[in-house]
């Protein structure tokens, strides 16, 4: 039941927008083409940073932690 639920969630988006589509056939092209250019670029970007913020197979993550009322940040020790 879980799996309907998350293919729900995800194809939702999708499903609005056809229908925002058909029920507004006035749209111009290049409002479509920006709109489409800009989810590209945004997708882009999150892939970018999600390779420039991975750590390397050798490093084994530590978790955020609270030392002398200060916080440190996750991160990655060899």
């Amino acid at each position: 039941m879980l799996r309907f639920a998350e293919i729900g969630l995800f194809l939702s988006p999708f499903a609005l927008f056809l229908i925002w589509r058909f029920l507004s056939p006035r749209v111009k092209p290049a409002a479509l083409w920006t709109a489409m250019a800009l989810i590209l670029a945004l997708a882009a970007l999150s892939v970018r940073y999600g390779l420039q913020q991975r750590l390397d197979t050798s490093e084994r993550y530590v978790p955020a932690r609270i030392e002398g009322g200060r916080i440190i940040d996750g991160h990655g020790t060899p």
